[in-house]
């Protein structure tokens, strides 16, 4: 109602893009729609049909939408001065951006510090028809300008611990999605929170600063995170080959202006 639409196709890819890609959500949306047309009496756009369930046909074509560094701090700023959020609630917060992890892996969690390093062990294991992942110690890789013990997370942890009903819940994320959209009705101290953004966006995050920051290969990279090379570069391969090509591009036109 806020704008005018050139065509049905347009209105119902911006409607459907609202649910996650390849989500049951998703389809349920897309199918409830077209009931809708049909019962209007309106010609439905066939070539819909890749973003009921296609999530690499739904996908941003800019790639993964990944918190930035400066979004994780006001972020950070807000759980700290929530009224309603506790100790344990930003461990949980920490744990998922400093460790990469799934919300669902915060069960089962376990922190230790090698060396003044944290590190996570994750147990949780995910299962689908693609296969199964494995326990695996992932090392703390902070957003810059935080600590490398990041805040002492090790020893918050062994003081509050992690949310009993949020490591209780059937889907952690689901929770942590709550509280962001609580958070984002503060008042920001320096910047609004996109709300594309997401609590798996702190994991897209972590994947791009494993690649940018350490410059780790995809088998690493993908090793930390808990899938294969193959998931690591079709949710990442976007943001992470964009710059290489358009430095290539650039030093191709130099050469030739030479």
């Amino acid at each position: 109602s806020e704008r005018h639409w050139e065509d049905d196709f347009r209105l119902l890819e911006a409607v459907l893009r609202q649910w996650e890609p390849n989500s049951r959500s998703r389809q349920m949306a897309h199918d409830r729609c077209r009931r809708l047309w049909k019962e209007a009496g309106w010609t439905w756009p066939s070539e819909l049909g890749t973003l009921r369930g296609n999530g690499k046909a739904a996908a941003n074509p800019d790639g993964v939408r990944a918190f930035t560094d400066e979004e994780l701090a006001e972020l950070r700023a807000r759980i700290n001065r929530s009224q309603k959020l506790t100790p344990a609630d930003l461990v949980a917060w920490d744990c998922v951006i400093c460790f990469g992890l799934r919300p669902a892996e915060l069960k089962g969690l376990v922190l230790q510090a090698d060396d003044g390093l944290p590190l996570a062990q994750v147990n949780w294991l995910k299962k689908s028809s693609k296969g199964s992942s494995s326990s695996r110690t992932v090392p703390a890789v902070p957003p810059k300008g935080w600590p490398a013990d990041c805040f002492d997370v090790v020893l918050r942890w062994k003081q509050h611990g992690l949310p009993a009903g949020m490591v209780a819940a059937r889907s952690p994320g689901d929770v942590l999605t709550q509280q962001l959209r609580r958070l984002r009705a503060q008042t920001p101290e320096k910047m609004d929170i996109d709300q594309e953004l997401t609590a798996y966006s702190c994991r897209h995050a972590f994947a791009l600063r494993l690649a940018q920051r350490l410059g780790l290969h995809v088998r690493e990279a993908a090793e930390l995170m808990g899938h294969s090379p193959q998931v690591h570069l079709n949710a990442y391969g976007r943001r992470l080959d964009q710059p290489k090509l358009l430095a290539r591009v650039r030093q191709r036109l130099d050469e030739s202006r030479d």
